[in-house]
């Protein structure tokens, strides 16, 4: 599956204000970007949605007060800036784990199969970005009722395109239906996963693969029949 693009919008918010004497060159600019929507998930997951303000991010990576402004002049394009971040972390990460739908899904084999790639590819959200995931759990509380983020807060953790996709490869008569009901299974294991206290114990993180990988093929299996 190939990664689904930036929304226009979000880049539009992230394009830096016309440089000034002695801003930072576009790369630094770029990088700049970066490190301040990657701070703001840990201050959303660590601190709440409440604690998130531009001189927190500021302070958090020890910039010049003014610093984070410059790049978001308001809440909302921090906020954008941020749901765009998560998505395109997510469907990079995604493309990387490989999961490929094929073109022909023959029998069981090949759904287990994909079934086991998800849950793996889940798992190592949960491990390696847990912050991100909380920070998205917070996100959608706070803007799902928002005209201009429904669309987008959704495919945070996995893609909406990239399910219907699957759910095409499958034979569904509704994809789009079942691309929901799936993202729903989806982020509901990761957050339960997350409310355990040992989630990042190696022993916790190997069965809970097994329960993302039954739960994930029992569903694939179900749209398949």
């Amino acid at each position: 599956m190939s990664v689904e693009p930036l929304l226009s919008a979000a880049q539009a918010h992230a394009a830096a204000p016309a440089p000034i004497p002695g801003s930072p060159e576009p790369e630094q600019r770029t990088e700049r970007r970066t490190l301040i929507a990657e701070a703001a998930t840990a201050i959303i997951a660590h601190e709440g949605l409440r604690s998130l303000t531009h001189r927190a991010i500021d302070t958090h990576l020890d910039l010049p007060t003014g610093s984070t402004s410059y790049y978001y002049r308001t809440r909302d394009e921090l906020l954008e800036a941020i749901v765009g971040y998560l998505r395109t972390r997510s469907a990079a990460d995604y493309e990387r784990a490989t999961l490929e739908v094929p073109n022909a899904i023959h029998g069981g084999g090949d759904i287990e199969d994909i079934a086991s790639h998800i849950a793996h590819y889940l798992n190592i959200q949960l491990s390696t970005r847990p912050h991100h995931i909380k920070a998205r759990i917070a996100l959608t509380l706070e803007l799902s009722e928002r005209e201009e983020f429904a669309g987008i807060i959704s495919d945070v953790l996995v893609s909406q395109r990239q399910m219907r996709e699957l759910f095409d490869a499958l034979g569904s008569a509704e994809p789009d239906l079942l691309a929901k009901g799936f993202t729903a299974l989806v982020e509901g294991l990761a957050f339960r996963s997350l409310l355990e206290p040992d989630h990042q114990e190696p022993a916790a993180r190997t069965r809970r693969v097994s329960i993302f990988r039954e739960a994930i093929a029992s569903y694939l299996l179900g749209v398949g029949e």
